[in-house]
């Protein structure tokens, strides 16, 4: 098939609030999250899916298992949302995938949908991406392997954390605040400088979430300031709750008691629970078009995706990942680092984020202006995609064009993405 000149935008996006870990979503699953996101994100877009199929619904998790039927994940969460439409959709017959990359999985989401666009083999005009993540809810897993004589039968083994395994990467002998503390001390970064940023994080999500609350004068269903929309849940104690902002912003938050937390790993270490991502829940979704095929038919879309790029680190400094995947997502791309608007960058720790915005040179004042993973939390599979979204909406609040979202990611990688504001 000859190859043609594309460009892939970006209809709509959509996110939950973040719930903190045992919060909002305690007794919703990581499916349940994903199909609210892709509801909202297909009701904003406007396109009636009964006239408009979707090609592929690409899906993106971490903490996938076979439990809670999450291996069924993409198909799932289609079928679902083609049932909340009353089934007048193509959903039910779209074809899905999981896609996983640690921490890059919510850019991989968008990367996937932009190969399938773009390739000229096959004829894709319209994807469905998201992430999702339910943290609270990764098992404790019995480590036995089945018996030989037995496939019914276990042999006795102790129990591993499914969650905090993963925060480990053994073939290196490191765990991901120490590949955050190796780096941000090659960097020269402080703790105090690591507290400052921690305490700059809640402040600017206050700030943020403040002015979500002033403009509709209450918290209402379509609020797009942040991409966030409003979600129906119980609390702990099964009363109804509507939340609409991030849950692990701390307005009593104190520069001095972080500064008083005492380190995750040694006495002079750079990283604290103060300084540390949080552990949360939560799910991101965007629906993703050929551009022709948009503009055909009169579908309105937010943005551009311009491009992508996943680049490697030595595992041992995974945070430095954000440093050669803009730089080569930029050069790839024939743009300067001082030409785009705002940044986004994941506060996985502050050490790390802090090394990134020193080597790249990048101007705080318009990096992560609405805070971070710090204050709001690390949804590890829609953290890509989370801060993408509030990246967009942020660019059209501000009245400007072009943005850069990056993640440092397990492993010794780093992930990026740019959008341009149509």
């Amino acid at each position: 098939m000859e190859k043609r000149n594309k460009e892939v935008v970006i209809v709509s996006v959509a996110r939950t609030p973040i719930g903190k870990h045992g919060g909002y979503y305690n007794n919703l699953q990581a499916e349940d999250l994903a199909v609210l996101a892709v509801y909202e994100a297909i009701v904003r877009s406007g396109i009636s899916l009964d006239k408009v199929k979707i090609d592929q619904v690409v899906a993106g998790m971490i903490y996938i298992d076979s439990l809670n039927q999450q291996i069924y994940l993409p198909r799932n969460v289609a079928m679902r949302v083609a049932q909340k439409f009353n089934d007048k959709t193509n959903l039910n017959v779209s074809p899905g995938k999981t896609t996983l990359r640690i921490c890059g999985t919510g850019f991989q989401v968008l990367a996937d949908a932009f190969d399938l666009i773009m390739s000229p083999n096959q004829e894709i005009s319209t994807v469905i991406s998201f992430g999702t993540e339910n943290m609270s809810r990764t098992n404790l897993v019995h480590q036995g392997r089945r018996k030989r004589d037995s496939i019914w039968e276990f042999e006795d083994a102790p129990s591993r954390d499914y969650l905090l395994e993963g925060f480990n990467h053994n073939l290196f002998k490191t765990l991901m605040p120490k590949t955050a503390e190796l780096y941000g001390e090659h960097c020269g970064i402080t703790r105090k400088q690591c507290d400052e940023f921690a305490f700059l994080s809640h402040t600017r999500a206050i700030k943020a979430q403040s002015r979500q609350w002033n403009r509709f004068a209450a918290p209402c269903e379509n609020n797009y300031l942040k991409g966030v929309f409003t979600v129906d849940t119980v609390d702990q104690s099964g009363n109804a709750l509507s939340v609409w902002r991030d849950e692990g912003v701390k307005y009593d938050v104190k520069l001095e008691e972080l500064a008083a937390l005492r380190p995750l790993l040694r006495p002079d270490g750079l990283v604290t629970p103060g300084t540390a991502s949080q552990i949360s829940d939560g799910a991101a979704s965007a629906i993703l078009m050929d551009r022709a095929f948009a503009d055909k038919h009169h579908i309105p879309y937010l943005a551009v995706l311009k491009g992508y790029q996943f680049s490697t680190v030595p595992p041992e400094v995974m945070g430095q990942g954000p440093v050669p995947a803009i730089k080569d997502l930029l050069g790839k791309l024939g743009l300067k680092i001082e030409k785009i608007d705002l940044f986004e960058i994941n506060e996985a720790f502050a050490a790390q984020y802090l090394g990134v915005e020193k080597e790249l040179g990048l101007p705080r004042e318009k990096t992560n202006v609405n805070g971070g993973a710090i204050a709001m939390g690390h949804n590890i599979a829609a953290t890509g995609l989370r801060i993408t979204i509030d990246m967009i909406y942020e660019l059209k609040r501000q009245g400007l064009k072009t943005g850069v979202a990056s993640a440092c990611i397990g492993g010794g990688q780093g992930g990026a993405v740019c959008v341009e504001i149509v």
